[in-house]
């Protein structure tokens, strides 16, 4: 008697590995789904000196970063409380340096890139996840 034989059907290597890979790529799926729809704000340091201490609020949110190092970024995730406001950067220098742009929800897979060039030039864009754009329900 082969040992295959011996062996329950949802046992076998021909039934096991196809439902395993399932249940592995649709929990990969959903977990992928789930996790698109955080919102996001990333700073890029493009200008050539270290930014003094930095501030960041959006949505009713807000968390300060250290020192940023020339050419280092950081990122803010959003919790999904508040509403939709734009995003606001404020460095501690003397007199104060704000910035107001770009409008973020805090959730619906929002990231809002923000690059900080010399001369306190600012260039933002926002990107919506293609998850969240392709199958969530407005």
């Amino acid at each position: 008697m082969k040992p295959n034989q011996l062996r329950p059907w949802w046992l076998r290597k021909r039934i096991l590995f196809p439902l395993v890979l399932l249940a592995g790529v649709t929990s990969a799926g959903v977990m992928a789904f789930i996790n698109s729809n955080t919102s996001t704000i990333v700073i890029y340091n493009e200008t050539g000196n270290p930014l003094p201490p930095l501030l960041v609020r959006a949505c009713g949110q807000e968390r300060g970063f250290p020192t940023l190092a020339e050419r280092e970024s950081v990122q803010f995730a959003l919790k999904p409380s508040g509403g939709e406001t734009p995003v606001q950067l404020e460095l501690a220098t003397d007199p104060a340096w704000k910035w107001e742009g770009e409008l973020i929800k805090p959730h619906g897979g929002y990231r809002v890139s923000i690059r900080l060039w010399p001369d306190r030039q600012v260039e933002a864009y926002t990107e919506i996840s293609w998850l969240q754009r392709t199958f969530s329900v407005k």
